[in-house]
């Protein structure tokens, strides 16, 4: 009940505000004039880069310097995973925005190296893997891919 009657008193508020800034009151000598205010131009679309400026090459399954090159998951491998492309630089964009978080790939990455972890790049086409290699060996990459072996 106490919900209910803050909510009607606050609607009674609002709408006596609103039909007294409505109403037309004498100017006081004191009223400055009102400045009109200029439309705000807004920045320019950011421009995604055409589809020829992506790579036309698929990446390899099992190649840690992979460049310029597309994996798509859909086709490749075991037709499960992430898509994504290397650029020129080595730089992998993932087609899932949750996996193109540089924070969680540096957090991912130390966490496996703290654990005692090698670095083994690229496995079955997944990006920054890493291994725990002994009787059992474990592979884990950071787009969420498991291998035991």
């Amino acid at each position: 009940m106490k919900l209910l009657a803050r909510v009607t008193l606050l609607a009674g508020l609002s709408l006596s505000l609103l039909v007294g800034l409505a109403s037309p009151t004498e100017a006081s000598p004191s009223a400055q004039p009102v400045a009109k205010v200029k439309a705000l131009k807004l920045p320019p679309a950011v421009q995604v880069a055409p589809p020829s400026k992506l790579p036309t090459r698929p990446c390899s399954e099992d190649d840690s310097t992979s460049r310029n090159c597309f994996w798509d998951a859909a086709r490749r491998g075991n037709g499960k995973g992430h898509s994504y492309w290397v650029d020129k630089q080595g730089r992998v964009t993932y087609l899932d925005p949750k996996l193109n978080s540089v924070a969680k790939r540096k957090v991912f990455a130390l966490g496996r190296q703290a654990a005692g972890w090698e670095y083994w790049g690229v496995v079955w086409g997944h990006q920054l893997c890493y291994a725990k290699v002994g009787n059992t060996s474990y592979i884990r990459c950071f787009d969420g891919f498991k291998e035991t072996s």
